[in-house]
Order: structure tokens, then C-alpha cells, then sequence
């Protein structure tokens, strides 16, 4: 169910029955292999009949499937006092989780790939092999901050590693001077290295100016820090952030994404160059500043209108209605009022009993319709108009 949002809100008991009771039911009416030749062909649809002199009584259970996913985090310890030191850590940080054999529903594997290892060289073994690259580079040298070497679970499925870890507060984000997140920087593409997340500190343009010197790279440097990565964790925490990538292949979410095809020497430059960087937070006086960057601000990256309400869910909390991991800077539901930790119970007369209940009420939303919702801060049960907007 976790990937078929179609069944969400329809008020349709549905259930899966094997062949044998389906045909028991259509006995006397369609032999079960021609009905189902008519699915498979589609031409013409297959057409709904009455079944008469039939009751079926259905009794159904769902069951919350969950699983243990495990962050590996460490740390490379100051070298020199940090007592008086203004936000004594630095964090850099990949997920190392992928899609198994791509049961979960991410896979884009072609019928010939499906049930294949998705071994994921790309996305994200060069994320996670930058990071330990870095990690040596750095534990040979002395440090005025304490390094955070941090290896995410659940990023997949909606940056629930990275996510616990903020949450849990193993080390407070306001102690954090800064995180380097890194997903696919393993397929260099005429020399072009996307940085990402660039509009959190006013820093950073300066920063990777100065790394770039020696570096050599085409960088594509993006202010949006809402990016479908463990990135964005960090940013919606407040810790000034970015995200280094070569970005998306043709082996993407595939099998095919496999170690021959990495560049291992342009990874290699990216780790010494965000090496340089992480090194420069690490020996600087002051923490560098946060700046929450608004959703007006950021560039048009994506083609086509879709509903924006720049509602962050919160994937990993079980509660009743959707909780906002956080709100999108600038976006309507920050306008409305919104704010992380709030529940919406209902939006435009629907109720939300879940993310499926909210993926399908986004359907009927139109864009600069306002329509009210209704959540819940703490105990509190209150209501706002939010106009959603069109991103592109």
C-alpha cells in the first residue's frame, strides 16, 4: 500500500482474492482466463457484468509492516580545546541505503532487469565512499572542530535515517557549523559538479569560490536547499548545508548502475575539494550564519505546473493526519501559518488520516483556490486558508 496512492480516500473496501475464489464467484457467468485476456489486451476494456444470486463477505486486515534501518555514525575528535568554540562540530554525511532487489516500488528497472540486485555503485556507494575519503584526509590533520562522519539508513523512503538522527538529537543541530551531504558523485559528466543547497549561508558562494581554485570544476551551484536528499534534514534543522552531486543517469534506480561505470578520479577530486571545504569551517572562528531560503527565491528546476503547498511531511512518525516535518520558506502553508510539528486532520473538507488521505486531496486542490485546513498544534485544534501555488 505504501506506493499505490490510488486506493487512497476512495472509500472502497478493496481486497486481493486468489484465482480460484475469483472463479467460484464468476461460476456461470465468464470463464476467469477470458476475463483476465481481456485486462491484459485492453482492447476493448473490459467491462463490468452483474454477478446475480452471489454474497461475499469480506473481512479484512491491514498490518504496518515495520523494519529496523541502523545509521553509522562517527566522529574524529578536536584536536585542540573546544570549549570556547562557537558550534564545535562539522557533520558531512551520505546515505548508504538502495533499493535491495527493487521490490519497494522506487525501482526503474525494465521488465527484463525486474527482481535484479539494484547494486547501486552511483547512488549511493560514491556518496558514501567520498565521505569516508574525506574522513581520512582529515583524521590526519589537526582540527579546531570536532568532524561527524555520518552514514544515513532509510534515505530511500524518505530521509528517515538522517531524520532520527536530528530528531534524537545525538548531537544537538545548533552545535552543527555545518553539513557537506554527498548522493551520486560518482558519474562526472563534462566536468560539471552540481553544489546544491548554496541560498543557507551567504558563505558558501564564497567558500566554493576559493575550494574551486585548485579544483578545476564547471560547478553548477543551486540555491535550493529543499532537495530530495538527506540535505534537506539539515536545513529545515537550521545548520547551514550542502549537497554535492554529478547528477542523474540512464542507470538510475537500475541494475545497471554498477562500479564499472563510476569515475573514480573525478570522485577522488570531489572528495579533496570538499575536504578543503569542510577543513575551512572546521579552522574558522564563527560558525558560518544560516539563511532560510524562501520557496519564491528558488529557480525554476522542474518543467510542467503542479500543485505547491510547500508542506514538508514527516514520513517516519506514526500519528493520526499528516505531521509536517516542516515548512517550505516563503511557501503557501509558511503563509498560512503553518509551522513543523503541526497535524493536518483536514484540507478543502477531506479528512487526513494519513499521507495517502493528503496525496489524494491534493488532487482536488486548484491552483490560487484557497481552501481551508484544519490541524492541530499540540492540543490545540485550529484552522487557516492556505492558497496552494503553482511550482514548475
Amino acid at each position: 500500500m505504501t506506493f499505490d496512492t490510488a486506493i487512497a480516500g476512495s472509500g472502497i473496501p478493496a481486497a486481493s482474492i486468489n484465482g480460484q475464489l475469483a472463479q467460484s464467484i464468476f461460476q456461470g457467468q465468464k470463464p476467469l482466463a477470458d476475463i483476465q485476456k481481456q485486462f491484459d489486451s485492453g482492447n476493448p476494456p473490459a467491462a463490468g457484468f452483474a454477478v446475480p444470486g452471489i454474497t461475499v463477505s469480506v473481512k479484512t486486515r491491514v498490518v504496518r509492516e515495520k523494519r529496523t534501518g541502523r545509521n553509522v555514525v562517527a566522529y574524529l575528535p578536536a584536536t585542540v580545546p573546544v570549549a570556547n568554540t562557537q558550534k564545535p562540530w562539522v557533520a558531512i554525511g551520505a546515505h548508504y541505503d538502495h533499493l535491495g532487489r527493487g521490490a519497494t516500488g522506487n525501482s526503474l528497472a525494465t521488465k527484463e532487469e525486474a527482481g535484479r540486485p539494484h547494486l547501486g555503485a552511483d547512488d549511493n556507494a560514491s556518496g558514501t565512499a567520498a565521505v569516508l575519503a574525506i574522513a581520512e584526509t582529515l583524521a590526519q590533520q589537526p582540527r579546531e572542530r570536532h568532524l561527524l562522519v555520518a552514514l544515513w539508513s532509510a534515505e530511500e523512503i524518505g530521509l528517515i535515517g538522517s531524520a532520527a538522527f536530528v530528531t534524537g538529537a545525538v548531537v544537538p543541530a545548533d552545535q552543527i557549523a555545518a553539513y557537506l551531504n554527498f548522493d551520486m558523485v560518482g558519474r562526472m559528466q563534462d566536468n560539471k559538479l552540481a553544489v546544491q543547497a548554496t541560498g543557507s549561508s551567504p558563505i558558501w558562494a564564497s567558500v566554493l569560490e576559493r575550494a574551486n581554485v585548485v579544483a578545476g570544476f564547471n560547478l553548477a551551484v543551486q540555491t535550493d536547499p529543499y532537495q530530495p536528499t538527506d540535505v534537506a534534514t539539515f536545513n529545515e534543522a537550521g545548520v547551514p548545508s550542502l549537497n554535492f552531486t554529478t547528477g542523474a543517469h540512464t542507470d538510475y534506480h537500475k541494475p545497471s548502475d554498477t562500479a564499472d561505470k563510476i569515475e573514480y578520479e573525478d570522485l577522488d577530486r570531489i572528495a579533496d575539494m570538499a575536504a578543503v571545504i569542510a577543513r575551512r569551517i572546521m579552522d574558522a572562528d564563527e560558525a558560518p550564519q544560516f539563511t532560510k531560503v524562501d520557496q519564491s527565491s528558488q529557480p525554476a528546476t522542474r518543467t510542467g505546473l503542479r500543485i505547491f503547498t510547500g508542506t514538508v511531511p514527516d514520513y517516519a512518525t506514526e500519528v493520526k493526519g499528516l505531521l509536517l516535518g516542516g515548512v517550505i520558506g516563503g511557501g503557501p502553508a509558511e503563509k498560512a501559518g503553518l509551522q513543523k510539528g503541526d497535524i493536518i486532520v483536514e484540507i478543502a473538507g477531506q479528512t487526513i488520516a494519513n499521507i495517502y488521505d493528503y496525496t489524494y486531496a491534493l488532487e482536488l486542490l486548484k491552483i490560487d483556490q484557497s481552501v481551508k485546513v484544519v490541524y492541530m498544534r499540540g492540543t490545540d485544534r485550529r484552522e487557516t486558508e492556505l492558497t496552494p501555488t503553482a511550482r514548475r
